[in-house]
């Protein structure tokens, strides 16, 4: 080494320890690229792909940078090199400023760059390189103010394309935001962004902030203003941190956490090294303990997060899978239903149609005795008809075949006409059964008529059927203000009590207390009716004041105007 190059080095140095702290800048510089280094190859490791590659290249670029800028304040190799060093600064700058755009859309899109994207920020970055190969962008070495003399028209192009870079991660970021779905993915985007913005701004603003300095001042020594803008990567790589903790960023779990605290301890145990003073370095110790204890208790908290939610993921996916099969049972159970149905109903007309002949004398007559018995076979075959379109029509409604032909209904001619079709069952089992009208109105409603004689008759009919002894009475009544219509059923039978009633208009379900009234019951009547009367804009309601209290069910449908 020889005798100016030692003048330089003893000069520059002196300068140093005027301006700023030793410790500082090596601070600012050594463990912030360490730390991005260590952040980057962990994330390599654990998952590679496009954006972590990225990543590394921000990190490893980064690192350089601080390295050739680290030399440029300690000449040690001399003047010549330190030009060099020097001039590679501002290319080895655009090039991680380059990379930081590439990996925030790729991890926001999962693919990346598009080729007409690479090849304008190749030819951004173009320029910088060759008047750096060119040795364009210095014009020598000012010893007595230990700094390089710069092309100004050169140096100031690297920072144009360095704003360049910013506002695409910004505009990036804001057009990603806003189109994400989810907000575990708009979390993805906000984090990302925000990190790459304020690692690039802050180190935007300091160097061009000492650009400007050295132009257009004559401040001494300003270039110690580029330190403060390497702290934005730190912010970088705990926001990242975060985003792998909180939302497992690059499908990895614990080392995210882990990662945070190593780097924090890294961190403070370097600024530890170079305390200047004994209270600062107690400090700094208290600090690494607080570190180690809150992280402790902070990585044991993401174990056993990340252990619930894998376990509650893959009861998830057992839900999910179990729920596929059971639609697909009850999607077979449907059509085997609707199948047995149909083949049961034709043996079941014929046996029917011939009870019918044979009680009314068609082949001639019958005794007393065996009339008795066909009586019989046709009261059970007709019940078992309406079994049968039962399990027809729930068939259909789960299928979403049930059509409805809707037309406008005289609902109290109607009901009367059911009424007294079902007297005579009535009068054979003891009951009055009543008739009553309070309507203003003529009754008339846009319902199905089929559908809504089904529905009324099933109401009447299992009213019979839980009825032993007293009476029911069908009241028909209209809210004309209101313009409704209800059907209200009300008998002295069996009754319901609070837990029955909850339930009462689902599937197979019975009163606890009608099979000792009756034991042919299905549970799907009133199941079929409430089905029916939702699809023409209608309900059915059951109450009862407790069991042995009889029970009202109440049909209601819009009047018709």
């Amino acid at each position: 080494m020889n005798l100016e190059s030692l003048i330089q080095i003893q000069y520059c140095y002196e300068g140093i320890l005027h301006v700023i702290s030793f410790g500082l800048l090596l601070y600012s510089h050594i463990p912030t690229a360490l730390v991005a280094i260590l952040f980057a190859f962990f994330l390599v490791y654990k998952k590679r792909n496009t954006a972590s590659i990225s990543l590394f290249i921000v990190c490893l670029c980064f690192a350089l940078w601080c390295f050739l800028d680290l030399t440029t304040w300690f000449s040690f190799m001399g003047a010549r090199n330190t030009m060099f060093t020097w001039s590679l600064v501002d290319l080895t700058g655009l090039i991680f400023f380059f990379f930081s755009y590439r990996f925030l859309f790729t991890f926001i899109n999962d693919y990346d760059l598009p080729r007409w994207q690479k090849i304008t920020g190749l030819c951004l970055i173009l320029p910088t390189a060759l008047t750096t190969l060119l040795g364009l962008n210095l014009k020598g070495f000012d010893a007595n103010l230990c700094e390089a003399t710069e092309q100004s028209f050169v140096t100031f192009y690297p920072y144009l394309v360095q704003l360049i870079f910013i506002f695409s991660c910004i505009c990036l970021g804001i057009s990603s935001f806003r189109s994400a779905a989810g907000r575990t993915k708009q979390a993805y985007i906000l984090f990302a962004t925000l990190g790459i913005s304020i690692f690039l701004i802050f180190f935007f603003t300091a160097t061009f902030v000492v650009k400007l300095l050295i132009e257009y001042t004559t401040l001494n020594q300003a270039y110690n203003f580029t330190i403060y803008g390497l702290f934005g990567m730190p912010i970088l790589l705990i926001l990242l941190g975060y985003l792998i903790v909180q939302y497992r960023a690059f499908n990895i779990k614990l080392i995210g956490a882990q990662a945070i605290i190593a780097t924090l301890v890294f961190l403070d145990g370097s600024q530890a090294i170079f305390s200047s003073s004994q209270a600062e370095l107690v400090v700094n110790i208290i600090t690494i303990l607080l570190v180690i204890l809150f992280g402790s208790f902070l990585i044991r908290s993401v174990k056993q997060e990340i252990a619930a939610r894998e376990r509650n993921e893959l009861l998830a996916k057992e839900l999910a899978g179990a729920n596929a099969r059971l639609r697909e049972l009850d999607r077979q159970k449907s059509e085997f239903v609707s199948i047995a149905s149909h083949q049961l109903r034709s043996p079941l007309t014929s046996i029917r149609g011939y009870a019918s002949m044979l009680m009314e004398g068609s082949y001639g007559k019958m005794p007393a005795k065996i009339a008795d018995v066909v009586s019989r076979i046709q009261e059970s075959s007709s019940y078992m008809a309406l079994s049968i379109e039962d399990f027809l029509n729930v068939s259909r409604i789960e299928q979403g075949r049930m059509k409805y032909e809707c037309v406008d209904t005289n609902l109290i001619e109607m009901t009367e006409k059911i009424v007294d079709e079902l007297r005579g069952p009535a009068l054979k089992k003891g009951l009055v059964l009543l008739f009553r009208s309070k309507c203003e109105s003529k009754g008339i409603a846009n319902v199905d008529p089929g559908k809504m004689r089904q529905i009324i008759y099933n109401v009447i009919d299992n009213s019979l059927k839980y009825t032993l002894k007293g009476s029911i009475t069908v009241t028909v009544q209209d809210d004309v203000p209101a313009s409704k219509l209800s059907i209200a059923v009300t008998d002295t039978g069996v009754g319901m009590s609070e837990e029955t009633l909850g339930r009462l208009f689902d599937k197979f379900v019975r009163a606890r207390n009608a099979n000792t009234v009756n034991v042919s019951g299905t549970g799907l009547g009133l199941f079929v009716a409430r089905q029916m009367i939702k699809e023409m804009r209608g309900t059915v309601t059951a109450s009862s004041e407790g069991e042995g209290k009889g029970s009202t069910f109440t049909i209601e449908v819009p009047l018709k105007d």
